[in-house]
């Protein structure tokens, strides 16, 4: 009797013990990730989770901060110093810069100085008002004291029972608001042409044009002319200074008055500047003096001077002064200005080493010297960066790391090296970035939305983290800061056990064509209290299969049967929730008649 041919099936094993990355390029090895959200390879060759972040300072849609000493951030409106508010700022992103002891703010051109914790406009401008200013021939004579009224119309709602302190008369006395003696009025009483300061600052008060009775809101609607008295005192100089290079505009009666000149004196209400500078007169229009600020689109500080760049031009500021960008006496404290002989305006800038690179689109150039006599600009490389992505330059160990042209990459000194190249196809745009000294931390737009792409430099492993939301970055030391929507969070040490995770390991073909069997899949887990973790295969990009759902609080060895043959390739997705840490994965298959 003849018996069937059994043919002998071979059984194989396979185990990842190291992870690595994330790699979109299929040209992977065993134990990379085709994706993955809100892990960490802090504990590498294992997989955990991300660290966990905390809100330690609620503010406004920060979009800029820096360390002077301590913390400044600025947020929608507001700049913050130590986390308390020091001026007031227009809405829209901010840049900042930290020369010696002063914070520069732009495009707003004002400072905040540090030790006398006072707030100072770069510009220094001073205005007239319409006050009648004297020329001659090397002066310039504001007013002492001028008084300049602004007026709005005002409707304000009070109820109807209430009183109101109402005064006869109004008068102005040395840029002060003088009222009458006040007398106590009902609403109904209040004719047109009566005065009251209810709802007032100082130096404010309302002359009543209607009082309007609502009897379905029981209330008044009191429309009135509100006079806010801006009283210009003297000093009104107080932030210019000798050896400033100012802007005189706004002179109408003796235009060639209009010009750019250099300060040799000052008093509380006068300039002196050099012999036969002005054309002498009486100016009736308003005259205004300030000094000129270039409109920087990037900032940096290197040897003791405040860099910017306006289109195609650099600018340096006098040495240790940040508020003057032309003041020309060949000295070697001068300000300094070169433009690239290359087309096309610059888009970022940064110190870097002995010197500081200056970013176009196509191209970076780098300047290094001490003095203005020695300053010198030259083509570093080719490879630039867009605008949109300046934020993403960080210095971390002697290194320079930045999002640019092409992808991101990292600057020894010579090429830089590009290092995105595992992210495959993911576009990143837009793109802020961080460092703890160890991991550089990009957020960028994608396809996708807002991400957070983490890259670690002992390792060069991508991942990503999870977090949406950043706008920028606070950095020193070990410690990370996220600026979003809600104010700064900070990177704690503590795993986020709150936050869902999930990696998906590039497929395994393991080197057999449509002849393999997939018996089990075992997992070392260590699942902390709480914690579970769930376990998907795939079948030749089908679709997902949850195979197991492990809760514990223990290390684990799960030993979970599947049932996949026939197949090409497949992969393995794992995700859960809370503290685990993932050790290693080993697949059982079978090469033979079950194929």
């Amino acid at each position: 009797m003849r018996l069937p041919i059994i043919k002998k099936q071979n059984r194989y094993k396979k185990s990842i013990v190291t992870f690595g990355g994330i790699n979109r390029t299929g040209n992977f090895t065993e134990g990379e990730l085709e994706d993955a959200t809100s892990i960490s390879h802090r504990l590498f060759p294992a997989i955990t989770q991300r660290r966990k972040t905390s809100l330690v300072f609620p503010c406004d849609s920060p979009s800029a901060a820096v360390v002077a000493d301590k913390e400044c951030i600025a947020a929608d409106g507001v700049l913050y110093y130590d986390r308390k508010k020091v001026a007031t700022l227009t809405s829209g992103k901010k840049t900042l810069a930290v020369l010696g002891k002063k914070i520069f703010v732009f495009p707003d051109k004002l400072y905040y100085d540090t030790q006398t914790q006072k707030v100072g406009d770069m510009c220094g401008f001073a205005s007239s008002c319409g006050a009648k200013v004297s020329f001659m021939s090397n002066t310039i004579t504001f007013p002492e004291v001028y008084v300049k009224e602004e007026r709005d119309i005002v409707k304000d709602t009070f109820p109807k029972d209430m009183k109101i302190v109402a005064f006869d008369s109004a008068s102005v006395n040395e840029g002060r608001v003088i009222l009458s003696e006040p007398s106590l009025k009902n609403l109904s009483q209040l004719a047109d042409g009566s005065i009251h300061n209810e709802k007032c600052n100082e130096n404010e008060y309302c002359i009543v044009q209607s009082a309007v009775y609502s009897e379905e809101n029981e209330s008044y609607t009191v429309t009135s002319e509100k006079i806010t008295v801006i009283n210009l005192m003297k000093d009104i100089f107080k932030e210019l200074c000798e050896g400033d290079v100012v802007e005189i505009s706004g002179c109408t009666d003796i235009p060639e008055n209009n010009k750019s000149a250099t300060i040799v004196s000052k008093a509380e209400n006068s300039l002196t500047f050099d012999a036969d500078t002005f054309t002498e007169g009486d100016e009736n229009a308003t005259v205004t003096v300030q000094r000129k600020i270039p409109e920087f689109t990037c900032v940096c500080s290197y040897e003791n001077r405040l860099w910017g760049c306006e289109k195609n031009t650099i600018y340096a500021s006098a040495l240790g002064d940040g508020t003057n960008f032309f003041r020309y006496k060949n000295l070697s404290t001068d300000s300094f200005s070169v433009e690239s002989n290359g087309a096309g305006d610059f888009t970022a800038c940064t110190v870097f080493a002995n010197g500081c690179l200056f970013f176009k689109e196509n191209v970076c150039y780098r300047l290094f010297g001490s003095r203005p006599s020695n300053f010198q600009l030259s083509q570093c490389f080719e490879g630039g960066m867009l605008s949109s992505d300046k934020e993403s330059i960080v210095n971390m160990g002697g290194r320079l790391l930045y999002k640019g042209v092409g992808g991101v990459y990292v600057y020894y000194g010579g090429t830089p090296q590009r290092i995105s190249d595992k992210l495959g196809d993911i576009t990143l745009e837009n793109a802020t970035a961080g460092s703890d000294g160890k991991n550089y931390f990009l957020t960028a737009d994608t396809k996708d939305g807002r991400e957070e792409f983490v890259w670690d430099s002992e390792k060069n492993l991508w991942s990503k983290s999870g977090i949406k939301d950043t706008t920028s970055y606070l950095c020193f030391g070990e410690d990370v800061y996220r600026l979003n929507t809600a104010g700064m969070e900070k990177t704690e040490k503590d795993w986020d056990e709150d936050t869902f995770w999930s990696m998906t390991l590039c497929p395994f073909d393991e080197g057999y064509y449509k002849t393999k069997s997939y018996s089990r899949i075992h997992i070392c887990a260590e699942l902390f209290s709480g914690a579970y973790i769930r376990t998907e295969v795939r079948k030749d990009g089908g679709l997902w299969e949850v195979i197991d759902t492990s809760y514990g609080d223990e290390k684990k060895y799960l030993n979970i049967p599947c049932v996949i043959k026939g197949c090409h390739e497949v992969q393995i997705r794992l995700s859960g929730k809370g503290k685990s840490i993932i050790n290693s994965i080993v697949r059982e298959f079978s090469i033979g008649s079950l194929g």
